[in-house]
């Protein structure tokens, strides 16, 4: 039986008019109902406003703000209609407070005068009434929709801010106003007032933070309305910055001249150097300070000062001349700074064979008398200046004053500034936050993802990670680069942040920020190929300058990294080759590796360096993936290391050293050893034992050793060798023991004096896919013989030859799986050959569809035709470079392309064709990019039959040398709109460059402008002639010589221009071209 225990100490007038009042209110199960009723209608009628909301924002518009009020007025009265439901489904009907209008339920006998707080909502009076309360509201918002206006009436710019670039443009061009009559007082002497300089600030300011704006799609963007609030108060800054501009006096105030620093145009674009660079030039020209240190550590931009500063002096010769340029890097020896010293002076009086002190006096002789400028890259240690020829202080009393010597130098420890006795040391530091994200964003160009906030958000926290240091926030944003996923950018700040991974490894603070960018680039490399093909970089000397044909490529095929073993195609090793420049491609687009600005001496597109940073961290990551390299490389070196040093080693680089002898190690073996590379040494004698103690070994390159003359027979017992290079040695035979070389596949013997071959020692190299007996000439009868044994293998062999013309038959015979992948043909003058001539070259089968590189020399013949035949449009197809010298009766050069020949051939070279009238010819080379031509003094103008074309559209370098005859380009205007290098030597009739001042109108435009220009390597639109323009060189009185339709053009080009001081006479000079 069920008792109800009653509280009877309760005011029954107040449970009364409780009652009486949810009598009146009805039950609470109806007021639910009808509240629930009310509000499904109120719920339908949301539902359809936010489906015509949403058609209308696709047709570009914005809901109005009485749309957005009415439907947030609906979502709070949901939620409490809501909370009235969970009241009423937990409510107790027989508590004693059932009607208390303030009271509650307990559950609890209370004593009289207990104080217990009651909720409201628990009883059914409350419940009714507040019920009844919603439901008038549900009622008034439903009758509002009757007069409410659902169609969005608001425009959503495509790009938000339309009205606000609008206005944005207006303050530019006034900031740009005022910057010009800036500029004219400075003219004048005078000084801008700090009210301007103020205003100026806030308009850059301004303008960054509205471009960011404007990159946000509304649509997309969660935040629009937030955003359109962010429009409205920056778009208020602009108005008001316009307003200020309107009664800013923009007269400034007469004061002392700044000192003025022009900064080459080519440097404008780097971020956050432009202090530094006016600070050290104000430190030279003031006078007074004749040592100056730049320190910092690795990858923050000391280089980049540097090269920045130099550039400023090479075009102000008046001040200094010589300015010279030499880079030290870790391990330098004091001998080797002194020969490239007197290397870039064009000095001949230092020898090799001259001592440290001989070389110091010939270049203190030769500098005494010269007000010099010397750049020091890198240095690492104290070094004596005076050994370097740059003695700066006066002689002794009552002699005449020297000549001024300023020496800059760079380093990463700011003790060498000390040791240096430098007089003003300058710290390069890390990004502010601020330029750290412009430099970033500036490596994506065009591709940039940050559209997408969260993509954005993760950026701003990778360049967090960089802490402002600009090598690594270049390497992480190429790693990133062309990524769209948010799941790839999370991925690689969490790979960045792995603290575990970084300090396992002990580096300092300043060394991890750069090993976790290098390892997120590393990482990010397409494939394990490409890594590798990184790993091998470092092989070579700190800051060496490599070839990419002649070296990097062949190593990485050597190794193994690039595979040549298709037997079923008929490849060439061309093949390999264009694998190659796809991974070398992908590593200079990671800014892992970079071209080499070594110039005069050759083309740059042929030479890759690796930073010393990169370096470094390559070399940590082969430490910490346990690969036993031992890499000594250009240190100077008289002897190999001893013997424990380099016993486990897998892979050995002793290159670009002094080693005279590979000595014995006795019984010792070196079991791993697979490579080894003694690439320009000075050896002459090789133990015969030492190839007996490596067994594994499948890479050895002794070339560009001259003192080696022979081989040991012990080569035989290198049964693993797979390449062998011995180009420019002086070897003149092979030994019988060659033959046993079983798995050799890559043999270069390219200019040696190799004169016998043991019979059947080449044809018994069954593997073999790639031989190089190039300026092995003439070529003697047994090679002919080795290559027959060749018909009927199945692997393919590619073969680099020189020939007589009278042998250009003959490689029609050679067997199929044969071919010429690079010929020079050679004749020995006309008196000597008569019977063939420039015009009855037999270009046959193996040399018209295979060939890639061609040289003609010493030829006779008045014309030389290339074919042209639609029977055979793949003829020369392959043809990537043509070389025509000493072609000494050669009048006219004819190329007859039809559609697909000849579009391969990118590079040009013809020196020595005297009787050469002109080289109209290249117009039919539509994909030609360097054109190098010297001593064809007969050439007075370079395009004589222009036709209908009035520029070549693709040529990127121009080299023009020795012709003492050439006065013009072409008789009528002609462009050259792709042009980045013109170099010019030995032209003194030559007065004009094809640049007209229409042409260069924009070469001096704004600095955003510039930094913003899409420099797209393989874009086609040279429409804008000579935005690709990077360098002019040439002799000093050339170029102050040169005639100029308008003075501005000269103004423009100047920047460009670069003197190349030269001491030797035309003849000599014959030999220097890009490509050497």
């Amino acid at each position: 039986m069920a008792f109800i225990k009653l509280n009877f100490n309760v005011d029954v007038h107040k449970c009364l008019s409780g009652l009486k009042a949810t009598l009146g209110l009805g039950r609470p199960k109806s007021s639910i109902d009808k509240l629930e009723r009310e509000m499904e209608r109120l719920r339908a009628k949301r539902d359809d406003i936010r489906n015509q909301i949403v058609d209308a924002e696709r047709d570009g518009k914005l809901p109005t703000n009485e749309v957005n009020r009415w439907l947030d007025e609906v979502e709070e009265l949901e939620g409490k209609v809501t909370s009235i439901n969970q009241d009423f489904r937990s409510m107790s009907c027989f508590s004693c407070n059932c009607f208390n209008q303030t009271g509650g339920t307990t559950n609890q006998t209370r004593q009289v005068g207990d104080q217990v707080p009651i909720r409201e909502s628990s009883n059914c009076y409350s419940i009714n009434r507040r019920a009844a309360e919603k439901l008038n509201e549900a009622n008034e918002l439903m009758s509002r929709t009757n007069a409410l206006d659902p169609i969005a009436i608001t425009t959503i710019p495509s790009r938000i801010g339309s009205d606000i670039q609008e206005t944005m443009a207006r303050l530019r061009a006034k900031r740009d106003d005022i910057k010009n009559q800036i500029n004219q007082a400075e003219r004048e002497g005078k000084i801008p007032t700090n009210e301007v300089g103020q205003w100026l600030l806030e308009v850059e300011k301004l303008d960054g933070q509205v471009a960011t704006i404007n990159q946000i799609p509304i649509r997309e963007s969660p935040w629009k309305y937030s955003i359109i609030q962010r429009v409205a108060k920056k778009h208020n800054e602009v108005n008001e910055l316009m307003i200020r501009a309107d009664v800013l006096d923009p007269i400034v105030t007469v004061g002392p001249p700044k000192p003025i620093v022009t900064l080459p145009i080519l440097y404008r674009s780097h971020v956050g150097i432009g202090s530094y660079v006016e600070e050290i030039v104000g430190y030279i020209d003031g006078g007074k300070d004749n040592i100056i240190g730049i320190h910092g550590m690795g990858g923050v931009g000391k280089t980049t000062v540097l090269k920045s500063i130099q550039h400023h002096y090479l075009l102000k010769h008046t001040i200094f001349d010589p300015v010279i340029w030499v880079v030290a890097s870790k391990d330098c020896q004091l001998k080797r700074l002194q020969m490239d010293i007197a290397k870039s002076l064009g000095l001949k009086t230092l020898q090799e064979s001259d001592d440290e002190q001989t070389c110091s006096d010939k270049l203190f002789s030769y500098l005494k008398n010269k007000k010099c400028l010397l750049f020091l890259d890198d240095i690492w240690e104290h070094l004596d200046l005076q050994l370097l020829g740059m003695a700066h202080s006066a002689t002794d009393q009552g002699q005449q004053q020297q000549q001024r010597k300023v020496v800059v130098f760079t380093t990463r420890n700011q003790i060498v500034c000390a040791q240096m006795e430098a007089e003003k040391k300058i710290k390069i530091e890390c990004l502010n936050p601020a330029q750290a994200w412009q430099l970033f964003v500036k490596n994506f160009k065009s591709d940039a993802p940050f559209s997408d906030a969260g993509i954005h958000f993760v950026a701003q926290e990778l360049v967090k990670e960089c802490a402002g240091l600009p090598l690594a926030l270049i390497t992480v944003a190429r790693a990133m680069l062309g990524k769209k996923s948010r799941d790839v950018w999370n991925h690689a700040l969490h790979q960045i942040r792995n603290k575990h991974q970084w300090t396992t490894i002990g580096l300092s603070e300043d060394s991890n920020v750069m090993y976790k960018a290098f390892k997120l680039s590393y990482d990010s490399l397409e494939d394990d190929s490409t890594r590798e093909c990184l790993l091998c970089c470092a092989l070579w000397p700190e800051d060496h300058d490599i070839h990419i044909f002649e070296e990097l490529i062949p190593c990485w095929i050597g190794c193994g990294i690039i595979h040549y073993d298709n037997v079923f195609k008929r490849y060439s090793i061309s093949d390999a080759f264009q694998e190659g420049c796809w991974h070398l491609e992908a590593l200079i687009n990671a800014s892992l590796l970079e071209h080499s600005s070594r110039r005069p001496d050759y083309y740059e597109a042929q030479h890759v360096k690796m930073h010393d940073v990169i370096r470094d961290m390559t070399l940590l990551t082969l430490k910490e993936n346990k690969r036993k390299w031992i890499v000594k490389a250009g240190i100077g070196l008289r002897h190999l290391p001893r013997q424990e040093e380099w016993q486990e080693a897998e892979r050995a680089s002793f290159m670009d050293n002094e080693i005279t002898s590979l000595q014995d190690y006795g019984a010792s073996t070196f079991p791993k050893l697979s490579m080894l590379n003694l690439h320009s040494n000075h050896l002459s004698e090789i133990h015969p034992m030492l190839f007996t103690n490596m067994p594994l070994l499948t890479y050895l390159n002794l070339s560009l050793n001259l003192g080696i003359e022979e081989l040991p027979k012990e080569i035989g017992c290198l049964t693993e060798l797979q390449y062998l290079n011995l180009s420019e040695t002086s070897i003149t035979n092979l030994p019988a023991e060659f033959g046993r070389l079983g798995k050799l596949k890559y043999l270069l013997l390219r200019d040696t004096k190799l004169e016998t071959v043991p019979n059947g020692t080449i044809s018994n190299l069954s593997t073999l896919r790639w031989l190089d007996i190039r300026e092995i000439y003439p070529s003697h009868e047994w090679w002919w013989d080795e290559l027959e044994h060749f018909r009927g293998r199945s692997k393919y062999l590619s073969l680099g030859i020189t020939i007589n013309p009278d042998k250009l038959k003959r490689l029609e015979t050679l067997p199929n799986n044969v071919s010429v992948w690079s010929l020079t043909v050679r004749g020995l003058g006309s008196s000597k050959l008569p019977e063939y001539n420039l015009g009855t070259l037999q270009w046959n089968n193996k040399v018209r569809y295979l060939v890639e590189s061609l040289e003609i020399s010493d030829v006779p013949g008045h014309e030389l035709t290339m074919p042209g035949d639609w029977n055979r449009i793949l003829e020369f197809y392959c043809l990537k470079t043509l070389c025509f010298r000493t072609l000494e009766q050669l009048e006219n050069i004819r190329f007859n392309p039809v559609e697909y020949e000849f579009n391969n051939l990118r590079d040009l070279y013809i020196c020595g064709c005297n009787k050469l009238k002109d080289v109209s010819c290249v117009l039919d080379l539509r994909y030609l990019n360097l054109l190098d031509i010297k001593n064809c003094e007969e050439i007075e103008e370079l395009i004589s039959n222009v036709g209908n074309s009035n520029s070549i559209s693709r040529i990127r370098m121009l080299s023009l040398n020795g012709m003492r005859n050439l006065h013009r380009f072409a008789h009528q205007p002609f462009q050259f709109p792709a042009l980045e290098y013109i170099r010019v030597l030995y032209c003194p009739r030559l007065k004009k460059l094809p640049f007209e001042a229409k042409m260069l109108k924009k070469i001096e435009g704004e600095e955003e402008w510039w930094n913003n220009w899409n420099w797209d390597e393989e874009s086609n639109d040279f429409s804008t002639p000579c935005f690709r323009l990077k360098e002019i060189e040439g002799e000093k009185d050339w170029w102050n010589n040169l005639d100029w339709d308008d003075e501005s053009i000269k103004d423009s080009l100047t920047p460009y221009f670069r003197n190349v001081d030269v001491y030797t006479t035309p003849s000599s000079y014959n030999q220097t071209s890009f490509q050497d």
